[in-house]
């Protein structure tokens, strides 16, 4: 690449045309290839006795021709690579060149090569972060729709068991405990492979609010209550009389108690004791809410403690282990605690010896008159008219199934067409929605339905494999109440379409 200037645009084109027809090789004292090549400075001036002798025939040609009574051509040299070269050419001034002048020239090519050398590095360095970028977002892609794909199986299972419970408690109890603990567990570790991302990427999103600390213990403890009750016991459970209120996401914090309580009974021989313990701290400059997990399973050997909390890592285990995993639950839950202003530490006596973990975060003050409020009891639930939209036949089926179960009238469709069509023939109160639909999308169905006066108020709420935050915003922005990603707690999605009702419903 080859750049010329001159004020005169005819002498610029002219030099620009010798600069690229020249083919001087790089023993020619004076071209651009010699000082390349030899990393040496040329400057002579044209009456110079030498001068002759010291240009080819091609380049005394061009001198005659531009009048040019003075030259000097630099080597570009930037962090010990000669990039290019750089000429000085003086004609109509009749101006010479000194030595000074050589040594100008030199100081301003070094700082010419360094330029342009920054602006090769901020090139390379752009496409480097381009291709990581355009790598994460592949990425982040893979894992949404690995996780569409293995959510979607995944839900009907869960709904058909729970619809076993509710017809025949009696009926295969083992089976449907075993079927229960590795649908559960195999939901687990696609919600690990999917917050690890997030995390990594910085892309999760807290909801915080004031929270009480005991609340979130009991919603941890029933969320781990398949690992619990595998162990056959439960574990001793000590909490304060008085709220332990924290600013923080429910579900998350729920989800960094369920971590380590799922890590306490993974690791826990049944017949040893697992202990749950809530306090408060303040002690120090800061009052802080005290979480500890203490176990009296395998402990931790003393070289692995530094490297519990990453990703992956997993202690020494016996091959028969019962439960399995991926080695993300610590990762996530000291993460997101970090998130919250937390952190959580480990100590441990070493193998055979049990382990503490200990989840510190921020007191709030004065919320707790917020918190312990009454609230107002709730009118009682009426049937409502319901519509299931999913794909997925086994999915749809089976939810609605429940939802029949628990008193309410419900269609199904399985696109978004035949749910226009029902909706045509009788209104529903709410609908829960799959977003992947053929055809007209989830999202597409849901701007549709708040389109039309008929359809505008109704309570929408999407149910998808698709669990990114960002699947949420834009199910949000498409006009849905709300987002769950499969395979959804049953019981929490009928209460949300039950409160969304109630709103509706409320006086203005």
């Amino acid at each position: 690449r080859k750049l010329t200037h001159h004020f005169d645009p005819a002498r610029t084109a002219a030099i620009a045309h010798m600069v690229t027809m020249r083919q001087a090789p790089s023993d020619a004292p004076g071209s651009f290839p010699w000082a390349i090549a030899t990393g040496q400075t040329f400057l002579r001036n044209i009456d110079d006795a030498d001068l002759p002798a010291a240009l080819d025939p091609q380049l005394r040609e061009f001198v005659r021709a531009l009048g040019i009574t003075a030259g000097c051509i630099v080597p570009l040299v930037a962090r010990g690579r000669t990039i290019g070269a750089m000429a000085v050419l003086q004609a109509e001034s009749g101006r010479r060149f000194s030595a000074d002048d050589g040594t100008l020239m030199q100081e301003v090519a070094q700082r010419a090569a360094l330029a342009l050398d920054n602006v090769r590095l901020l090139a390379q360095a752009r496409a480097a972060q381009k291709a990581a970028e355009d790598a994460n977002q592949a990425k982040d892609e893979f894992l949404a729709m690995l996780g569409h794909e293995l959510r979607n199986p995944l839900a009907p299972m869960a709904l058909a068991l729970q619809l076993m419970q509710r017809r025949d408690a009696q009926a295969f109890p083992r089976e449907r405990q075993i079927i229960d603990r590795q649908v559960r567990h195999l939901s687990r570790m696609v919600d690990d492979l999917l917050d690890v991302s997030r995390i990594v990427s910085g892309k999760i999103v807290l909801r915080p609010e004031a929270v009480d600390l005991r609340d979130v213990v009991a919603r941890a403890l029933e969320l781990t209550l398949p690992a619990l009750q595998q162990r056959g016991e439960m574990p001793e459970v000590k909490l304060p009389a008085e709220a332990v209120i924290v600013h923080g996401d429910p579900l998350r914090l729920a989800q960094i108690v369920g971590n380590l309580l799922n890590n306490a009974a993974k690791f826990t021989e049944a017949g040893r004791a697992i202990r749950v313990v809530l306090a408060v701290d303040d002690s120090g400059r800061e009052p802080q809410a005290v979480l500890q997990v203490i176990d009296e399973g395998i402990g931790i050997a003393p070289e692995l403690l530094p490297q519990v909390f990453e990703r992956f890592v997993q202690g020494q285990q016996p091959l028969q282990r019962a439960a399995g995993g991926l080695g993300l639950g610590l990762a996530i839950a000291q993460s997101l605690a970090r998130l919250h202003g937390g952190a959580i530490g480990v100590r441990s006596d070493g193998v055979g010896q049990g382990s503490t973990f200990e989840l510190r975060l921020p007191l709030q003050a004065g919320a707790a008159a917020a918190v312990d409020a009454a609230a107002p009891d709730a009118a009682p639930t009426r049937a409502l008219a319901l519509l299931v939209v999913d794909d997925n036949r086994d999915a749809a089926d089976a939810l609605a199934s429940w939802l029949e179960l628990e008193g309410h009238r419900v269609r199904t469709a399985y696109s978004a067409e035949e749910a226009l069509a029902a909706l045509d023939e009788a209104l529903a109160d709410g609908a829960v929605i799959d977003i992947g639909l053929p055809g007209m999308s989830g999202h597409d169905l849901a701007t549709q339905l708040r389109g039309q006066p008929a359809t505008q108020a109704m309570a929408l709420i999407a149910l998808t494999g698709y669990g990114r935050d960002a699947d949420r915003r834009k199910a949000l922005e498409a006009g849905f109440d709300d987002h769950f990603a499969k395979p959804a707690q049953v019981e929490i999605l009928l209460a949300r379409l039950v409160e969304l009702d109630a709103q509706r419903r409320a006086p203005a």
